[in-house]
């Protein structure tokens, strides 16, 4: 078994992961338009998505070839909610609590075009009217040195649960591996051999695993339209001193997704202390590698199940302190596992559990324009996110031009705190260097219980004519207590990945693009123009990353490896011609 399970360890790759704070109390907006948590006491005690109430919305294991364990992770997540939301389970009647998995034919998502478009930077042959303006060429991570080492050096490059939440963001993805391109099938993860159960040390993926880079490749069609990324509070919290705290919010936020038929990516420590004939994983050290999913849970599984011995006697540190269990589903194949099909339960308790990440998509027959533009700069699709707060009014804004004549109907943003509260305004008609200038399209308020990317509907549609100047204007606060309010916003970047394990072909440098005119930055009392400020922003950022909980080698360690990008905030729009 350990020779088997080190065959395992040594396909995956560190899963980066971002830190996590606990959830504050909710605010008072006046709207909401993401998941909630539910009421702990209205939850029932188990859930398991393979067989809830009556359907099954897991997808079949897969096997991950190479690194790129968190495209697995969170293409899962993604399957399972798109299933439930346009009500596409399959029967449960093959599925078990012992772990059985029926395939849904009705969702499988490419991991391969996540793994390869996140690690590759736009081109110019990637530029899209309505989705890749020119004037962000280059932007990305640059892997063309490992590239020429190894053609495959994109799946070997580890990535964040949060990676595939920011290209479903932006209009790439999901994409079906089942799609057709020039009458091949380029996003095909399991046309490799993945999904067989052979012996995995017999297994050794091979070949050329790219895809080429230009427009028609890279704007596959998508599946469907994310509505929120939703990233959670932590089960594994830190106190000021860094050390564990157990956040019961945490395991709530988690439970109460589930239970709206959202499967969960999130960040762990694999095999780290399992007992392997229960598959029952609790580690209470500081350290992770994967990104696996949960598709379930069990508050009354036993803490005793976990148990392990240690020089030949039971190990009482290997118990968590109460009952209660996430059903995970990994990515190592119908392997090991409850009843050997690849899942596995994890305490609530383990130290490892990390930046959890939930999808909740729009359903497919309610998405009135099946073609949309995004207006959008930020392409640092692994790019992390730090916040600046501040107790003086603060407030970000992009500024787009229609490149045809449109109508924008929806715009979209990320936030980076729990419980924001987010004023919008858009403008049109604008003065150079004032986003806030011209005519007041609409305003309006939402508030948003999780971090992560949310798209709203505005209350009307509104013409631009091609080449018009338009704004979007955001002001966010939260409430880190009772008694104050913070104005917060997030600022984008990302870091140079440096070789892991030695290994020279995990090695690329990340590019930002931010021109002049596109995003700024309004703080004591004044508009100020991105490019003027984006060192003293990577100074921001590089002061948080360098606290983020992971590798040393997965840190910037110096500001020439940082790079910040323009905020994320995106008008979505349809084309006259299209427009109804």
């Amino acid at each position: 078994m350990k020779k088997i399970i080190s065959v395992i360890l040594a396909t995956l790759i560190i899963c980066t992961a971002t830190a996590c704070s606990s959830n504050n109390e909710s605010s008072e907006d006046e709207s909401d338009t993401s998941s909630t948590a539910i009421d702990p006491a209205k939850l029932p005690s188990k859930i398991d998505l393979r067989n809830y109430n009556g359907s099954n919305y897991v997808t079949a294991v897969k096997r991950q070839a190479y690194g790129d364990c968190w495209s697995f992770g969170i293409s899962a997540a993604a399957e399972s909610s798109y299933l439930y939301v346009n009500d596409l389970g399959t029967p449960s009647t093959e599925t078990n609590d012992e772990g059985l998995f029926k395939d849904n034919n009705n969702a499988n998502f490419s991991e391969r075009y996540l793994s390869w478009y996140v690690y590759h930077s736009i081109t110019s042959e990637d530029v899209t009217k309505g989705k890749i303006p020119e004037s962000q060429v280059g932007e990305g991570y640059d892997t063309s040195v490992s590239d020429s080492r190894n053609p495959n050096s994109a799946f070997l490059m580890g990535g964040a649960s949060f990676s595939g939440m920011n290209m479903f963001a932006a209009g790439f993805g999901p994409v079906d591996e089942s799609t057709e391109v020039n009458g091949e099938n380029p996003y095909a993860y399991s046309d490799k051999n993945i999904l067989n159960n052979e012996d995995l040390e017999d297994f050794s993926p091979s070949g050329d695993w790219s895809i080429p880079i230009n427009a028609q490749y890279r704007n596959a069609p998508t599946k469907t339209s994310l509505r929120n990324g939703n990233r959670l509070p932590c089960p594994a919290s830190k106190d000021s001193d860094g050390n564990y705290v157990f956040n019961e919010d945490g395991v709530t936020a988690i439970k109460s997704e589930i239970a709206q038929g959202h499967a969960v990516g999130i960040t762990a420590l694999v095999f780290g202390r399992m007992n392997y004939e229960n598959w029952a994983a609790y580690t209470d050290t500081d350290s992770r590698n994967h990104v696996i999913t949960i598709v379930g849970y069990d508050d009354n599984y036993p803490k005793e199940n976990f148990e392990v011995e240690k020089d030949g006697t039971p190990d009482p540190n290997s118990i968590p302190p109460t009952d209660g269990a996430f059903i995970i589903k990994d990515s190592s194949g119908e392997y090991g596992g409850i009843d050997g099909k690849g899942t596995y339960y994890i305490s609530y308790h383990d130290h490892t559990l990390l930046d959890p990440i939930s999808f909740d998509f729009d359903k497919t027959d309610s998405i009135k324009y099946s073609q949309v533009n995004y207006d959008q700069y930020d392409f640092l699709f692994v790019g992390w996110c730090a916040n600046d707060d501040k107790s003086s009014e603060t407030k970000t804004a992009n500024v787009f031009t229609a490149e045809e004549d449109e109508y924008l109907t929806q715009i979209s943003y990320k936030t980076n705190q729990f419980n924001s509260n987010v004023h919008y305004s858009i403008y049109k008609g604008i003065t150079d260097g004032t986003p806030d200038s011209g005519t007041l399209l609409e305003e309006g308020d939402f508030s948003h219980p999780y971090a992560g990317y949310h798209k709203i509907d505005l209350k009307d549609e509104y013409i631009l004519k091609q080449g018009e100047k338009y704004s979007i204007v955001l002001t966010m606060t939260y409430s880190p207590d009772d008694s104050s309010k913070m104005y917060t916003y997030v600022i984008p970047y990302a870091t140079n990945i440096y070789p892991y394990g030695g290994s020279v072909e995990t090695e690329s440098k990340v590019v930002g693009i931010i021109n002049k005119g596109e995003s700024y930055l309004f703080s004591d009392g004044k508009w100020t123009d991105l490019t003027e400020i984006k060192d003293d922003l990577a100074k921001i950022a590089l002061e948080q990353d360098q606290a983020r909980p992971v590798p040393e080698n997965f840190k910037a360690l110096s500001i020439d490896r940082i790079t910040v990008d323009n905020f994320a905030i995106k008008g979505i729009s349809v084309s006259a011609d299209n427009h109804k």
